[in-house]
């Protein structure tokens, strides 16, 4: 072993740092141990260690193992200072930010539920609240954020089917038998001359590879159907997690919430009014918080959904001067069944109503919590004002895709000067 060393090491060249290196051995005598430390000029190292920022243990990861992980994410959400930020903000930084913390480690390990389940708990914390110890009122269950915008989530990865799909890749690889020496190693050790697809490990093998064999197990009715494995497609972490989120049919205003014309914490207002979770009246009648239940802003019926923004009578004025100014009509039975009619029209044209109809919601609901201060109504051309100012300033300089005639004519005649 010794003799071998040295002569990987002349032939390959390698300039190691020994004050910087340790070598690890299992299994070997203490003899062979010294000399290899005297050879080498490096001190032997003991398990566990850390490699490239994660600890390396002989066995399964632990809670403790990975608690440097839930301290990284705990600490970026103290750094943020984002209390004040909206719930599209936040929503923002935890897909771009958080989420993505624990990358690294799920692409090597398969990482413990428990800890999981703790990340899932900071970003929750930090989406309704704004702090990552605060113990609050959750608008939305986490199952439903973490789902796919076109299933009526906001596109946040359920971490666990994430992991998942990272693991996949490893089970690809063996599929395929890649040139990766790992590879190799685990068809000479484990799977020898069986077929990958119905091999079964035994329970003296490691917990590491009887959870790939799990997520192989998990993945078998898609990866491995014959249409695919005798393609020349290769595996991708997106396809897999796909697969294993598409477990619910697609909600038919989903497009709502994806224009890209509309401002990103309308969508996400809108995105509540859809799943019927913002805090009106009628709702907290339930929960047995309010008092009362009639609207904040008529004082004649009762607070729901459909009455604050379509039956009440400041909604309707306001409304009716949307119409006028968009020359369009919006039926007062609900905002889903007018959504998906409204989608008929053209796209752009359906784009700059839906998001002038879901500011201007947006702005009835502002003004509908002000009245719970004694704050007086705002006359309804004042919130058309707004809507018009901000819509006109989100189409300036945008390539739009234009169309027919007569959708120019109308954006022409709606938002001058925006084309």
């Amino acid at each position: 072993m010794l003799r071998a060393f040295e002569t990987f090491s002349l032939s390959s060249g390698l300039k190691m740092n020994n004050g910087k290196s340790n070598f690890y051995t299992n299994g070997i005598s203490e003899a062979i141990v010294s000399s290899i430390e005297s050879a080498s000029g490096m001190k032997r190292g003991g398990i566990p260690f850390r490699y490239l920022g994660v600890k390396i243990v002989p066995k399964r990861l632990g809670i403790l193992d990975c608690q440097s992980l839930v301290d990284k994410v705990t600490a970026r959400i103290n750094s943020l200072g984002t209390k004040h930020l909206s719930y599209a903000g936040r929503i923002t930084l935890i897909k771009s930010v958080l989420s993505n913390l624990h990358n690294y480690w799920a692409r090597i390990f398969i990482l413990p539920k428990a800890v999981l389940n703790q990340i899932d708990a900071l970003c929750r914390a930090f989406l309704w609240h704004g702090q990552e110890n605060k113990e609050t009122l959750a608008l939305v269950s986490w199952k439903q954020v973490c789902k796919p915008r076109r299933k009526g989530g906001l596109g946040h990865k359920n971490l666990q089917l994430w992991n998942i799909a990272l693991m996949g890749k490893y089970v690809w690889w063996i599929e395929k038998k890649t040139d990766h020496l790992w590879v190799k190693w685990v068809h000479s050790v484990y799977i020898k001359h069986s077929d990958w697809i119905d091999y079964e490990p035994s329970i003296s093998t490691s917990w590491s590879w009887r959870r790939i064999c799990a997520v192989k197990n998990q993945l078998k009715p898609w990866m491995f159907e014959e249409q695919w494995r005798q393609s020349h497609c290769d595996y991708t972490v997106k396809m897999g997690y796909t697969w294993l989120a598409d477990d619910c049919d697609d909600v038919r205003w989903h497009h709502w919430t994806r224009n890209r014309i509309i401002v990103p914490k309308h969508a996400f207002f809108i995105w509540l009014v859809a799943h019927k979770r913002i805090l009106t009246q009628d709702r907290l009648m339930k929960m047995m918080i309010a008092v009362r239940n009639r609207c904040l802003l008529c004082d004649t019926e009762e607070e729901s959904i459909e009455h604050l923004f379509f039956q009440c009578s400041y909604s309707q004025r306001c409304l009716g001067l949307l119409e006028d100014w968009l020359q369009i009509s919006i039926p007062k039975n609900g905002i889903i069944n007018w959504w998906i009619r409204l989608r008929e029209r053209s796209l752009l044209k359906k784009q700059v109503v839906a998001a002038a109809v879901a500011h201007l919601m947006y702005l009835i609901w502002y003004v509908r919590n002000r009245c719970r201060l004694l704050y007086g109504l705002p006359f309804p051309v004042v919130l058309i004002k707004q809507v018009k100012e901000c819509l006109l300033m989100n189409l300036r300089g945008r390539n739009l895709v234009i169309g027919t005639t007569v959708t120019r004519e109308w954006l022409t005649s709606v938002c001058p000067n925006c084309i």
